[in-house]
């Protein structure tokens, strides 16, 4: 007859192992792993606990790796030029950033501050190579979905950047419409005529 007390604990650790698992499933890089293919990677994956307000990541730093948020509240933010910070996005739970480090060494764009105590899941270059080295086909999967990720993100600042455009496009034709209409004395709508 088995341990009752036994038989729990064992439980436990396996079903803390799945839900890691059924997290990292959510994640693009990860998506497309087995079982197999994760315990593979498993040992490589750092577990990291950061206090309210500890750094993560800081502006221009050299970027290492990413990070997967398992518990609590990230918040990504950049520095601006008088000394404020603008906040891009606000992370929680199944979120990622920094992967762009997996590719190349740059200096981090943005920090990331833990909001209250975070969990996380840090995956870094030198592990990734190491990866690519012992398991190719593995290595090589990670390599495509990261490579699909940033497409897709590229794709969305081209998006927001041509939106961007336009919008500063218009208005300055909209200036200088205005300007136009104050020089020749018109006001109000320059096409309505009065008879």
């Amino acid at each position: 007859m088995a341990d009752p007390f036994w038989g729990r604990l064992f439980n436990h650790q396996q079903e803390k192992k799945e839900t890691l698992f059924e997290v990292l499933q959510r994640i693009p890089i990860f998506q497309d792993f087995n079982q197999r293919e994760f315990a593979k990677i498993e040992d490589i994956l750092h577990h990291r606990n950061f206090a309210t307000g500890e750094a993560i990541v800081r502006e221009g730093e050299k970027g290492v790796g990413m990070f997967i948020i398992l518990s609590g509240q990230v918040q990504i933010l950049h520095a601006g030029t008088e000394g404020q910070s603008t906040i891009l996005a606000t992370l929680g739970p199944g979120d990622f950033f920094g992967e762009q480090a997996l590719l190349d060494e740059s200096p981090r764009t943005a920090s990331a501050l833990a909001l209250e105590p975070c969990q996380a899941i840090g995956f870094f270059r030198p592990d990734m190579l190491e990866v690519i080295d012992r398991n190719p086909r593995t290595g090589l999967k990670v390599i495509m979905r990261l490579s699909q990720m940033i497409s897709f993100r590229l794709r969305q600042t081209n998006r927001l950047l041509k939106e961007a455009r336009e919008r500063v496009l218009l208005a300055e034709r909209q200036l200088k419409e205005g300007q136009e209409r104050a020089e020749t004395g018109v006001i109000g709508n320059p096409t309505s005529t009065n008879t």
